[in-house]
Parts: C-alpha cells; sequence; structure tokens
C-alpha cells in the first residue's frame, strides 16, 4: 500500500472513531445493519487483532527460505612458545568466510509452510470476520424483537385499559361484576410488567451491540431498528449455496491451509535426511614470509547418521498431515450439515411467519374486536375478551420469534457461506 493509501486509512479510522468516542456521542447509529456492520469492521477490537495476527504470519513468508548468515573466521596457526614476544614471526593468519548451504529443497519447504501459515492465519481472520459480522446481525434482529414486543404490547395494554375502563363502568351501573373488572386489571399489570421486563432486555442487548462496534455499553442505538429483507427463494437453494460455501467458508480454507502446511513439515522431515553443506574461502597472511598471496578453500558437510529424531520427525509430520486431513473432511461434514439444517429452519420459520400473517394474526384481531363489541353491548362476558387477548399476544409472540428465526438463520447462512446473500 502506497503512503496516500495509509493516510487516507487513517484519516478514515479517525473520523469513525472520532463520530463515535468524541464530541459526538449523542449521535445514535443503527438505523439499517449494514451500518452497524460497517462500523464493527472498522471498529471491533477482535478483527483488528486478527487483521494484525495476519500481517505477522504473511511477514514470516519472506524470511522463510533465507540463506544462513555467512561466517567470519580469523585463525592464528604455528604461534610458537619459545619465541619470544607475540605474535611470533612464524605465525600464521587465517581469515575465512564461510557460508552454509541447507540441504537440497529445504529452504523450498520452509517457505510453503510458511506460506501455508500465512494462509491459514488470513483464513482465521476470515472466519472471525464472518463471526462477528453474525453476532452484529443476530444481535440487530433481537432488538428488533424486542422493539416490536414492546410496542405490541403496549397497545394490548391499551385495550386492556380500557376493558377496566368498561367493566368499572359496568359495576357502578350494576350491569356487572366486580370481578370483571379486577381480572382486566390483573391481566393489565402482567402485561405491564412485560413491558417493564423487555425495556430491560432492550438495554441488555443495546450494550451488546455496542461491544461489537467497540462505543460505551450506553451509546445510543436507533429506537426502531428496520429489519433486512429476506433474500428470494431462489438465492436458497442448497446446491447453490453448498457450491458457494465449498469455496469460499473461511472453516474450509482454514483446514486447507493446515493441510498444506502438515504436506511441507513432511517433505522438510524427508529432507532432513540430506546433508547440509558448508563452503569457505581463505586468505593466508604468513608473517615470516610478509607475504598476502595465500588461499585456501574448505568444504564440509554434516553426517545425517542421527537416525532417531529424524524417523520421530517424519512420524510427527506424517501424523500431522493425516490429521490436517480427518479435520478437513470433518469440516466438510459440519458444513453440508450446518448449510441444510439452517435452510430447514429458515423454511420453517418463513410458513410460521406466512400462516400467522395470513391466518392466525386476522382470525385473532376479529375474535378480539368482536369479543369488545360484545362486552360493551353486555351479550359477551369479559373472559371472552381476555382470552382473546391472550391469544393474539400468542399468535404475535410466534410471528415476532419466526421473523428472528429467520434473521438468526439468514446470518448463519452468511457465515456459512462467507458472504453477504
Amino acid at each position: 500500500m502506497n503512503m496516500c493509501g495509509v493516510v487516507a486509512g487513517l484519516l478514515l479510522t479517525l473520523l469513525v472513531w472520532g463520530r463515535l468516542h468524541a464530541g459526538e456521542e449523542s449521535h445514535a447509529i443503527g438505523a439499517s445493519v449494514e451500518e452497524l456492520l460497517d462500523v464493527a469492521r472498522q471498529m471491533n477490537p477482535e478483527l483488528a487483532a486478527t487483521a494484525l495476527e495476519a500481517d505477522a504470519a504473511a511477514a514470516r513468508v519472506d524470511g522463510a527460505d533465507a540463506w544462513p548468515d555467512p561466517k567470519f573466521q580469523v585463525t592464528f596457526d604455528d604461534i610458537s612458545k619459545n619465541q619470544a614476544g607475540w605474535p611470533s614471526r612464524s605465525a600464521v593468519y587465517k581469515y575465512t568466510m564461510q557460508q552454509e548451504l541447507p540441504g537440497w529443497g529445504k529452504r523450498g519447504a520452509k517457505r510453503e509452510i510458511a506460506e501455508a501459515g500465512s494462509r491459514e492465519a488470513a483464513a482465521l481472520r476470515e472466519q472471525r470476520v464472518t463471526e462477528v459480522l453474525m453476532r452484529v446481525k443476530t444481535a440487530y434482529a433481537d432488538y428488533h424483537r424486542v422493539h416490536l414486543s414492546m410496542d405490541q404490547t403496549a397497545d394490548l395494554i391499551h385495550v386492556l385499559r380500557a376493558l377496566v375502563e368498561l367493566g368499572r363502568a359496568r359495576y357502578a351501573q350494576g350491569m356487572g361484576l366486580q370481578a370483571e373488572a379486577t381480572s382486566a386489571e390483573a391481566e393489565r399489570g402482567a402485561l405491564t410488567a412485560e413491558l417493564a421486563r423487555l425495556e430491560k432486555e432492550r438495554h441488555r442487548i443495546r450494550a451488546r451491540m455496542n461491544a461489537l462496534v467497540n462505543r460505551p455499553p450506553d451509546a445510543p442505538v436507533v429506537e426502531h431498528p428496520h429489519l433486512r429483507p429476506m433474500p428470494p427463494e431462489t438465492e436458497l437453494e442448497y446446491g447453490k449455496l453448498l457450491e458457494r460455501a465449498m469455496q469460499a467458508n473461511p472453516a474450509l480454507k482454514t483446514s486447507r491451509a493446515k493441510l498444506e502446511g502438515a504436506d511441507g513439515e513432511t517433505r522438510l522431515a524427508a529432507r532432513n535426511w540430506l546433508p547440509d553443506v558448508e563452503l569457505g574461502f581463505g586468505l593466508v597472511d604468513r608473517r615470516d614470509e610478509g607475504t598476502r598471496d595465500g588461499f585456501e578453500a574448505m568444504v564440509s558437510l554434516n553426517l545425517p547418521i542421527q537416525a532417531g529424531w529424524r524417523r520421530a520427525a517424519e512420524r510427527e509430520a506424517a501424523a500431522r498431515k493425516r490429521a490436517a486431513g480427518e479435520w478437513l473432511s470433518a469440516a466438510r461434514v459440519q458444513l453440508e450439515s450446518g448449510l441444510r439444517e439452517a435452510l430447514l429452519s429458515l423454511e420453517e420459520a418463513r410458513q410460521v411467519e406466512k400462516t400467522a400473517n395470513e391466518v392466525l394474526l386476522p382470525q385473532a384481531r376479529i375474535a378480539l374486536q368482536s369479543s369488545l363489541k360484545g362486552y360493551e353491548a353486555g351479550s359477551a362476558e369479559s373472559v371472552a375478551v381476555l382470552d382473546a387477548v391472550q391469544r393474539l399476544k400468542k399468535f404475535q409472540i410466534e410471528r415476532i420469534k419466526a421473523q428472528f428465526e429467520q434473521q438468526v438463520r439468514l446470518a448463519e447462512i452468511e457465515r456459512l457461506i462467507g458472504g453477504e446473500l
């Protein structure tokens, strides 16, 4: 990245940080889940840490196949003890440069291992990104669920308040029992307590969302969020999604990189049987002759006769490779089953919401209106109204849960395929 790109990135980060932590804390974010996702990508500390770890792994690649440092050696030969003074006139100085040459293929295998480690770190970063984004999407959907539940609970409290007033009026006129008003009042109190519980839950979810985007727990979030629209069914076909997931799923990428690294370790362990060669070239300085025109050359190599640790290294590398292959197979199985389960759960929730919207809720609202009119006219009991309220509340909860389940499953599918739908 050039300097202009670095400066631009720093300015953007400082701008976002300033908006979130300095003078604009009153600014509520979360008008859409896309906005929260963008902020999380820039500000989430987990993502920043994994990005730095990936950079560190990438930096190791450059030096993985580097040559060993050369050695400079000075040798004093033929130092006589019988001659006065030091160094003696018969001493021989040798100035030698030595360079170790690793056995054939060792440097390449080390680089392959480092490159596989870099790919593994990059895949782990992608995996962490998809996990964090899934948590953001789930928290945002949960926030919407609580707000929708609060709004609908408040509407039912309003209905029960009217029922309490009507029951008191009927009792005052001698047309009803006091128990009718007290039962409605008790039900209204229960819904009021439920509303207070939902308010506390809303604060907890808000704190969770703010933590994901690195903001203070009580930082403002948009009060009435909007759910993401569900993708069309044509985009939710198992075959298409599985093909995409096999290419982009971060867990599979991580397992493949582990297998490649283990394969490189296997090749390196096999090449440990090859000797390392060391070359040397030196200048000889004979003091007694006053000349410096002597030269010497040297070749040495280690003898790979210590078979114990080499065979152990080969067994270890082979076991690591087999284990990496098993982990890759397990990741594929988990991906296939997880994707199938998420799609089936999504379809189930979609059907529940459709039934609630088209059948259950319309009929429950008609029943509530009919029972209210009947109670007001004296042709129905208050218990019929309370039953209608409970039925409507139950169907509303089912629809809200179905909507939330769809959002959670959609986020899970996007995590599995490694991208957005």
